[in-house]
């Protein structure tokens, strides 16, 4: 069977990334095991952005073996059900000041509509040792079950 017609677009794609928060980020652990976690991110400069607080497990095996993944879907958000992606991923984690005062402001943004709140927990965030994880894809592999049903 050709999966071709059933797979997003490239603008389809943009819209998931743009429109959904959370996504689940999966990484090897020491013996070698997949392990993953559903963190809110920020699509940003063809990449997924999350944060973690440093002495978190999966930023130092992220540091030392990069490869990843990430998963994103439609669930949750206004957008036509059963729209999926995943993306094989290189982590490059930033803990520089620089990475810190773009990424905050935007990140509260995307968890806190509120304008005074968001920028409460930016400064929060801010405070707190916390690392900024940068999430580059490599390659996409993605799906629009509508298409489907629709023959």
């Amino acid at each position: 069977m050709d999966f071709s017609r059933l797979r997003l677009s490239h603008s389809e794609l943009l819209r998931l990334l743009s429109t959904q928060t959370e996504c689940t980020l999966s990484w090897l652990n020491p013996e070698g095991w997949p392990v993953a976690a559903v963190q809110t991110f920020v699509w940003h400069d063809d990449a997924l952005w999350v944060t973690s607080f440093r002495d978190r497990p999966r930023v130092s095996l992220l540091a030392r073996e990069p490869r990843s993944a990430v998963t994103v879907s439609s669930m949750g958000t206004p957008l036509e059900a059963q729209q999926m992606a995943s993306a094989r991923t290189v982590a490059t984690v930033h803990d520089d000041e620089s990475s810190a005062r773009w990424f905050y402001p935007i990140f509260s943004q995307r968890v806190i509509s509120d304008r005074t709140g968001a920028r409460a927990m930016a400064r929060a965030l801010a405070e707190q040792d916390r690392v900024i994880i940068e999430l580059r894809p490599q390659s996409w592999n993605t799906f629009r079950g509508a298409r489907i049903r629709a023959g």
